[in-house]
């Protein structure tokens, strides 16, 4: 993403927001940071903001842009439920804000928090089967590889094709370009011996995730960022 694009996607959010709002997180997620998206395509950002007595969720919608932003008060239940999907959704960066602990908020993403992906990926494998479309099998791939090498290093790569190099699974370099020439011309049989071959990894690597959360030095975390984060001055050039 260049910086105008960046720029925009802030200015586009700070219309939405009251002044009194800052944002601490912005993160490109979505088909553009897996790998298989279009210029044509829009930008899935995801985020934090910090503003009392506001709405919890906010979505900013706008051509080309896909924007979900939560309320920092939220992160402390994705923390201690171990949301696994938002944590993934914070992993790209585009903007932190001063003062903002990113790096701590993302070392509570434990190995707990893979393990609670086992109903997602058996949704996400379910509606393959069920409908067998390019970008669901894609989905599909991205569901299982990237907790896999979370697994392996305890660090997020959202990009499957750079996922790819450790696997060489051809069928899914070539559904990158199905899915973005609408067609439906991929071997579906392969497709599944990969998804097999992938759910049987994880679900041996999950076997041995014993790690949880500590969630007392995640409520000390938590009150830290507020008392850093919820008094902005007035006239600050802060975003």
């Amino acid at each position: 993403m260049n910086e105008q694009t960046k720029q925009d996607v802030i200015e586009t959010i700070k219309s939405y927001l009251p002044d009194s709002a800052k944002i601490l997180l912005l993160s490109l997620s979505g088909s553009r940071a897996f790998g298989w998206g279009l210029t044509n395509q829009d930008y899935d950002i995801h985020g934090i903001f910090a503003c009392e007595n506001y709405w919890d969720y906010v979505h900013a919608g706008k051509h080309m842009f896909d924007i979900n932003l939560y309320e920092f008060h939220h992160t402390l239940s994705d923390i201690n439920y171990q949301h696994f999907e938002a944590f993934m959704n914070w992993s790209n960066p585009i903007f932190v804000a001063n003062g903002f602990d990113y790096e701590g908020l993302m070392s509570f993403c434990t190995l707990e928090g893979v393990k609670g992906k086992c109903g997602d990926i058996d949704t996400q494998i379910n509606r393959f089967n069920y409908d067998k479309a390019a970008r669901t099998a894609l989905h599909t791939y991205r569901i299982l590889m990237v907790p896999i090498h979370f697994i392996d290093t305890k660090k997020f790569v959202l990009d499957i094709f750079e996922l790819n190099k450790s696997y060489n699974f051809t069928e899914l370099e070539k559904l990158k370009q199905v899915y973005n020439t609408h067609s439906r011309q991929f071997n579906i049989e392969q497709v599944k011996t990969d998804i097999d071959y992938l759910l049987n990894l994880y679900k041996q690597k999950i076997s041995d995730c014993t790690i949880k959360v500590d969630t007392e030095k995640a409520k000390t975390w938590f009150n830290t960022q507020i008392s850093l984060n919820f008094t902005v001055p007035k006239n600050s050039n802060e975003i």
